[in-house]
């Protein structure tokens, strides 16, 4: 499994998936063009992708969701509370799945878990690789950590997780009162605070890449979410690497260093 951040944060959300001769993206918040242009530059294909899976209805997450399906003939797929949710499906077909449910996209299985946001019906995604057992966990958008969620990054290899804002600078910052409350609401966004926490409770020896993404770009810094979420990880078995996703360009790919696949069968073997 590989994976490529397209850009994260509130101008636009999307994220390709790589399952051997299987690509999955997840979201597309930005236009067909920009998406064209981020998949370019990592030498993919636009045409080549399956299928794009959403996780809620708010535009910087579903805006280029139609025209691409128009130009390169994904399929579509939301929760049915994101389909009802979203008037720029009108003219797109999208299949609807139930919040809980796991969707089968040629190698990937992508398993799905509802969040804590100001959404119709938001999930957060557990994607599996079926060939190597691999699985990364796609959560953002979130203003709490719920037990279902906490459950669902547990035992995975890669781990995509909201690092929104700092809360010092949400405070000082130049967002009205009702937005800063909203932001920092159990259905708005984590902090990075929260942020940490929820990868120390998720942290193992396995846990080979932590992504942090959504950083406001008025609200937080790269530099300080990283350290944020590296200090708290110092104190656990983790032993692999945190970086950040960028909003305007294409970041990856991060992957898993060995299939769990092998990893059984060593261990059969051993035995």
């Amino acid at each position: 499994m590989r994976l490529w951040t397209l850009g994260s944060g509130s101008k636009g959300n999307a994220l390709l998936l790589e399952c051997g001769d299987t690509r999955v993206l997840i979201d597309a918040g930005f236009p067909a063009r920009t998406l064209a242009a981020r998949l370019a530059a990592i030498g993919v294909a636009p045409g080549s992708i399956a299928a794009c899976v959403m996780t809620h209805e708010h535009i910087d997450h579903v805006r280029g969701a139609a025209s691409a399906q128009a130009k390169w003939g994904w399929s579509l797929h939301a929760s049915a509370g994101t389909v009802s949710g979203a008037e720029c499906f009108a003219d797109a077909t999208v299949t609807p799945f139930a919040t809980g449910e796991t969707l089968s996209i040629g190698r990937a299985e992508v398993a799905t878990v509802a969040t804590s946001h100001d959404a119709s019906e938001p999930v957060g995604l557990v994607v599996t690789d079926r060939a190597s057992g691999v699985r990364a966990a796609i959560i953002y958008d979130l203003g709490v950590a719920t037990t279902e969620v906490r459950e669902a990054v547990r035992d995975v290899d890669v781990l995509v997780i909201e690092a929104n804002h700092d809360e010092g600078m949400l405070r000082g910052g130049p967002y009205p009162r009702y937005l800063q409350n909203r932001i920092a609401s159990r259905s708005g966004h984590l902090s990075n605070r929260a942020s940490a926490a929820l990868c120390v409770e998720a942290a193992h020896g396995g846990l080979n890449h932590v992504v942090l993404a959504h950083l406001s770009e008025t609200n937080n810094d790269h530099g300080l979410a990283t350290a944020t979420v590296t200090g708290a990880l110092g104190r656990t078995r983790f032993r692999g690497r945190v970086s950040t996703a960028a909003q305007h360009s294409a970041v990856g790919p991060f992957c898993a260093k060995h299939s769990r696949t092998a990893r059984v069968e060593q261990l059969a073997f051993a035995l």
